[in-house]
């Protein structure tokens, strides 16, 4: 008997050790499982990310994909990045590029900013459309930490954000920098910064499910003008198959702009350093410079003094860091290539804000405006001017982005799809309760990207605190929806139109056709549709002469509306191309 039992026993014993046995092998395999999700092999070694909105989704924050570009790789093409062993960490989001700040040292960020963050859904799901983001701020400002993992859920796709150099770091011309480098001295190093990180995404991208053969470049503001070059750059040929443009319009220069615009920059450097004491006489002593000694100037100039060469551009194409057309980056034929057809042809979605001056009419308005001027000109409060400055200068604005865009594109008998759209909620009293809110934010400029996000920002909100509220909430995620399914279509086919979405018409120039996407929402639901309206820069200019007084057309042309980029006076070609 008690043998029997002691049998038993042991049996008893080794069942338990053998099910504890199979359960920690089960545990331990479970957690190999979530372990193998974060850790990817790249090129250069394998990275382990994070997870987030409760481990639905997979974050890889700051993999490198070029060296970086302090020292001897200033203003040179990205190095490529040194192989590392065991396993790289990329939880915490890397320092911005290096941009100009007014107070303290007068920069922040850091020289060591080739980095790609990338964000996916965790499931298995693999050649994933993959989204190529370049971030806004002017190419002065701004870094690529958005958080695309909302978006990155509900759409089922990877999102890669790119920093890149910027200001005088990313785009600087001069034959005192050229070292024989086609590519170096074209002066465009924030374009060999994106086509270095779209090579990664090449080389890259399918450890983390995406598809490198279905890439979609997306860019907002200074971002996006950065996509439009690279649609004209003979060095992107292959490396991303459809485009997605947010608030951006072409802006371009010539090499000897360029140098002229730099020696400019160096003479206020001089001024600043208290060499010279007007700008003309700093100037003139450049002028006698060999090309040895100003290179021996700029290699003397400090991170403080290269990021205040461009500061807050405001729209202002003289501060704007431009792009060089330099005849390897950048054709030296600018625009022409896509009449010719020899540009980088792939489907189209732009667009742009509403109220896309209105961020720029509040914040920069009133300071615009000296007091000699107001009184001279019989001004006493600018707040009607700069109301009327946020609708005018907000049409001609979006002009610049949509129809001057398409236009060009147009000149391409054989260009593919076009897909326009503009983003209009905020501007309807009875959504957000507040015509203070409509008149001085409205769609402001932005909005579109942050909606696809799923952020809702509430600018002035002391003034409107109702304006973006419980009440909207509804609508304004309904419309967050639609955006995304439009979008993921083109990501997929190139052609935003699915199920249960509304017609979405290809671009045209034929008068009285729908040819715009407007997105839009009430309180509970979405409202957007398809319209016919077309922005005519020449029929805004006739509109503001007829229903503005002499002194407010005035107040708008030569000082809040001076020397932005949309003015026809800075965009000959397009003042002709809508006529």
């Amino acid at each position: 008997m008690r043998k029997d039992t002691s049998k038993k026993f042991i049996l008893l014993v080794l069942m338990l050790t053998a099910f504890c046995l199979g359960a920690g092998l089960m545990t331990n395999e479970a957690e190999a499982k979530k372990k193998s999700l974060l850790v990817r092999v790249t090129a250069n070694g394998k990275v382990k990310g994070k997870k987030k909105l409760k481990g639905r989704v997979l974050v890889w924050y700051g993999i490198p994909y070029g060296a970086t570009t302090a020292g001897r790789n200033r203003w040179k093409a990205p190095q490529p990045v040194e192989n590392w062993s065991g396993i790289k960490k990329t939880t915490k989001k890397k320092a911005s590029a290096i941009q100009y700040v007014s107070k303290g040292k007068g920069y922040k960020g850091t020289q060591d900013c080739l980095y790609v963050n990338v964000f996916r859904p965790k499931n298995k799901k693999k050649s994933l459309p993959v989204l190529v983001y370049l971030h806004g701020g002017g190419n002065t400002g701004g870094d690529s930490n958005s958080d695309f993992s909302k978006m990155a859920k509900k759409m089922q796709v990877v999102i890669v954000s790119v920093s890149f150099r910027l200001g005088a770091f990313g785009f600087l011309s001069h034959p005192a920098l050229k070292t024989g480098n086609s590519d170096e001295d074209s002066g465009n190093f924030t374009l060999l910064d994106i086509r270095a990180a779209l090579r990664w995404v090449q080389n890259n991208i399918y450890a983390f499910g995406g598809n490198p053969g279905n890439v979609t470049l997306s860019g907002f503001s200074g971002g996006g003008r950065n996509v439009l070059m690279c649609l004209l750059s003979p060095l992107m040929k292959g490396l991303f198959h459809k485009a997605f443009i947010m608030s951006s319009g072409f802006t371009l220069s010539t090499p000897s702009d360029g140098q002229a615009s730099s020696e400019d920059k160096l003479a206020e450097i001089l001024v600043g350093r208290g060499e010279y004491d007007t700008l003309w006489a700093a100037k003139r002593y450049i002028k006698t410079l060999s090309v040895s000694q100003l290179k021996i100037y700029f290699k003397s100039l400090t991170l403080a003094e290269i990021a205040g060469m461009y500061k807050n551009a405001k729209l202002k194409t003289v501060d704007y860091p431009q792009g060089f057309l330099d005849g390897t980056v950048l054709p030296s034929e600018g625009l022409d290539v896509i009449k010719n057809g020899t540009y980088n042809r792939v489907p189209l979605m732009i667009g742009s804000d509403m109220t896309e001056f209105s961020s720029f009419g509040w914040r920069y308005g009133v300071k615009e405006f000296d007091s000699e001027w107001m009184i001279a000109n019989g001004i006493n409060a600018l707040d009607d001017i700069i109301i009327k400055g946020i609708k005018y200068g907000s049409l001609l604005q979006s002009a610049y982005y949509i129809e001057r865009n398409a236009f060009e594109i147009f000149k391409d008998s054989e260009h593919d799809y076009i897909y326009a759209f503009r983003t209009k909620w905020g501007t309807r009293k009875k959504v957000v309760g507040s015509s203070f809110y409509c008149n001085y934010v409205g769609a402001y400029h932005g909005q579109t990207k942050d909606f696809l996000i799923g952020e809702y920002k509430h600018r002035l909100s002391s003034y409107a605190p109702k304006a973006v509220s419980a009440s909207n909430e509804k609508g304004r995620k309904a419309l967050t929806r639609q955006m995304r399914k439009y979008l993921k279509n083109f990501m997929k086919s190139g052609n935003p139109n699915g199920r249960k979405l509304a017609p979405w018409y290809e671009w045209t120039d034929l008068e009285g056709a729908k040819k715009v996407m407007v997105f839009n929402a009430n309180k509970k639901k979405v409202t957007s549709r398809m319209t016919k309206v077309m922005y005519d820069e020449q029929r805004i200019f006739n509109r503001m002469r007829k229903r503005l007084s002499g002194t407010e057309y005035k107040a708008l042309t030569e000082v809040l509306f001076k020397d932005r980029f949309f003015m026809p006076e800075v965009t000959p070609e397009y003042r002709q191309s809508v006529k």
